[in-house]
């Protein structure tokens, strides 16, 4: 009789047990949801057709929201560790609308984590809704140095790289192949004033000469023929090794190659350049990555704010399984502190681990130099120093910034 008590009850432990891990197994299933909030604006101009006056096709820049999906996806293996869900809600606003789609999504989504694909004016709009708040934004497509400098954000880290971060690899690969002399080239829209001011700071930090700065116009006016013809801009006096040019409407920029007075190598705008990420990068698990995109994209290539914005998401998701915590502040230190722990910061599929700057949250990151069919080389170049992480190399130095974060506390 004993036996049969015992044995009857062993067996409805065995169903409570049972129900219990059924239990705790939805629960986890179910788990928390931690939204990150995608923002952008309607007709931004940044993702406007590159025309030439033919109304041919240069360029056709795409939002880099599919990078933010891939981000997500790859973060779903994580759910069952953090029993917390990530997920991705795009809020479009009306151009000069931003922070008050950012403001209300915080208050009726209790959105606190955000993607920031805004041009600058909407950015430092956002940066008054977001101050003071326990809310974390990265900005995934805009390079301006003014937003790391000027504005100087808390709130904010700065995945994609900045102006000075893209003329610093660029002049870098330079000097190491002795290319010193530059002709500059410069374009008529503002964004190409800032890469130029981007070079020239950069010229002085590592000793290139440029030997002649023009600022070209566009046209075919024969009065105004030594300035829009690429080979008058480039018969100079002097001798050069290699011309870089600053034009974002590309129009000047497709005409260089094989138009230039003397047989050189065209970088900038066209050509050689700086980038975050490159279709064409093979190592470190760039095809699987490349492979993702596509897959998610319909076919489209993988882009440096793409890049950005899978990154943001995967630091995202890092932070949360490494602090157990969907506490932002606990979060956001975890980011701040991984660059300087041993063996910290992130995978983010190009070698070097990155890892987020304490004075200005700009995320240190290697940089690619590439060519439209293939990568010619990887900045920070070998023989370019620094005390603590060849990475600060490219960019500002705490030194050589107006903006200190990591001295606000003190």
């Amino acid at each position: 009789m004993i036996k049969q008590i015992c044995r009857a009850w062993l067996i409805v432990l065995v169903i409570v047990s049972s129900w219990s891990v059924a239990t705790m197994a939805q629960t986890s299933e179910a788990g928390a949801k931690l939204v990150v909030g995608y923002v952008e604006v309607e007709d931004d101009p940044r993702y406007e057709p590159i025309r030439t006056a033919e109304r041919i096709i240069l360029k056709a820049p795409h939002r880099p929201y599919a990078g933010a999906v891939v981000g997500i996806d790859d973060a779903a293996a994580l759910v069952r560790v953090t029993r917390t869900t990530l997920v991705l809600e795009r809020f479009t606003a009306a151009p000069g609308k931003a922070a008050e789609a950012i403001a209300k999504a915080a208050k009726e989504r209790g959105v606190s984590l955000f993607l920031l694909d805004l041009p600058a004016d909407e950015i430092r709009s956002a940066t008054a809704v977001l101050k003071g708040t326990p809310a974390l934004a990265f900005n995934v497509s805009a390079s301006e140095d003014a937003l790391r400098r000027e504005l100087c954000a808390a709130e904010i880290v700065h995945v994609t790289p900045s102006h000075a971060m893209r003329a610093d690899a660029l002049l870098q690969h330079l000097v190491s192949r002795k290319w010193r002399d530059v002709v500059l080239l410069e374009g008529p829209e503002p964004g190409d004033a800032a890469e130029v001011a981007a070079l020239q700071r950069s010229a002085r930090k590592f000793g290139v000469r440029i030997v002649a700065h023009q600022k070209f116009k566009l046209g075919n006016d024969p009065r105004d023929r030594e300035l829009n013809n690429p080979a008058l801009l480039t018969a100079i006096n002097r001798d050069y090794d290699v011309v870089i040019v600053a034009d974002e409407g590309l129009e000047m920029a497709r005409q260089l190659p094989f138009r230039t007075t003397r047989p050189r190598p065209i970088a900038g705008t066209t050509g050689l350049e700086a980038e975050a990420w490159h279709w064409t990068w093979d190592r470190s698990g760039g095809p699987q990555l490349n492979g993702r995109f596509q897959a998610k994209s319909g076919g489209q290539q993988m882009s440096s704010s793409d890049w950005a914005a899978w990154m943001a998401v995967k630091m995202i998701s890092e932070a949360l399984l490494r602090t157990g915590s969907s506490d932002i502040a606990v979060m956001k230190r975890h980011l701040i502190q991984s660059g300087t722990a041993p063996g910290g910061g992130f995978d983010g599929g190009k070698g070097l681990a990155v890892s987020v700057r304490a004075w200005d949250q700009q995320v240190r990151q290697p940089m690619l130099l590439a060519t439209p069919l293939a990568i010619a080389a990887m900045a920070p170049v070998d023989g370019f120093l620094h005390q603590t992480n060849r990475l600060d190399t490219l960019g500002d130095d705490a030194a050589e910034t107006p903006c200190r974060l990591d001295q606000r506390s003190r």
